[in-house]
């Protein structure tokens, strides 16, 4: 177990260098957390929350932010504790391997689901209005196999193809036209952020698939300390509004084009039995 206020103790060869450097903290300081965060396209987001709630509870926070590689290789990381906390679709086997903050993070903006598509394919979403339309144009979503989209997906009988591995080829497939995939469903702050990196997809026009259980926080297994003062800290900031005013904060451009959130048509998924909402 890696205390968060001494995380550099595990590298046994800095041992003195570390004593050396804490022992430069003045004194009134709290004290200290280093958060290595694997989230890329929501640093600033989180980085933003967790330092406000850290301090809240009397923490000196320092952030720093790993490079991109692929989800699972991140998520290794997080239980061998390199990482200290992600933002992640709540899965039993995540749940398994981390510590999870049953609070939702996002204020459900991850959970109102904009799809990409490739360019010039608007016509056949066009006049959709139902599962049942999605059904009958047959119309298969690509996405990873282990994102709970996949689960949802399944259990409202709608076309989907699960991919292992770097879930990130998607956009490829997507944007190819011919693998077999007809769109990529993102959360509506992931895709304000990315639309604008991929030329040869665009968003879909007018409609939003939605369902209630949005993205928690998980901690690594090596900082039990800290996961419980973000448990508690974490909950708070969701009875006192903290979270929905940082999300606003954050996401602003979910409310412009070409997400234009709220003047989307909204068709509701169910959630698996056992899927508990949030």
């Amino acid at each position: 177990m890696k205390s968060p206020t001494l995380r550099g103790l595990r590298c046994r060869p800095g041992f003195l260098a570390l004593l050396f450097l804490l022992a430069w903290v003045p004194a009134h300081a709290g004290p200290n957390v280093l958060l290595t965060l694997g989230d890329l396209n929501d640093f600033d987001y989180l980085s933003d929350l967790l330092t406000h709630v850290l301090e809240q509870e009397g923490y000196q926070v320092t952030v720093e932010q790993t490079r991109d590689m692929p989800n699972n290789r991140l998520e290794w990381m997080l239980e061998q504790g390199d990482i200290t906390v992600m933002m992640l679709g709540q899965t039993p086997s995540r749940d398994r391997r981390f510590l999870p903050v049953e609070v939702g993070m996002t204020d459900n903006l991850i959970a109102q689901r904009i799809l990409f598509i490739p360019q010039g394919r608007q016509h056949q979403y066009d006049g959709i209005d139902s599962l049942d339309d999605i059904r009958e144009r047959q119309l298969t979503a690509g996405m990873g196999m282990t994102w709970l989209d996949y689960r949802i997906w399944k259990h409202n009988d709608l076309p989907v193809t699960g991919l292992g591995g770097d879930w990130k080829r998607l956009f490829r497939m997507v944007a190819a036209g011919n693998r077999g995939v007809d769109y990529l469903p993102r959360g509506a702050n992931e895709i304000a952020q990315e639309w604008s990196r991929f030329p040869d997809l665009t968003v879909e026009e007018s409609l939003a698939l939605v369902y209630r259980k949005d993205h928690i926080l998980y901690v690594s297994p090596e900082y039990q300390e800290l996961y419980r003062t973000l448990n508690h800290a974490l909950h708070e900031a969701e009875a006192e509004g903290l979270i929905r005013k940082m999300v606003r904060k954050h996401y602003s451009e979910v409310y412009q084009p070409p997400v234009n959130l709220d003047a989307r048509r909204v068709i509701y998924l169910e959630l698996p039995e056992g899927t508990k909402a949030l």
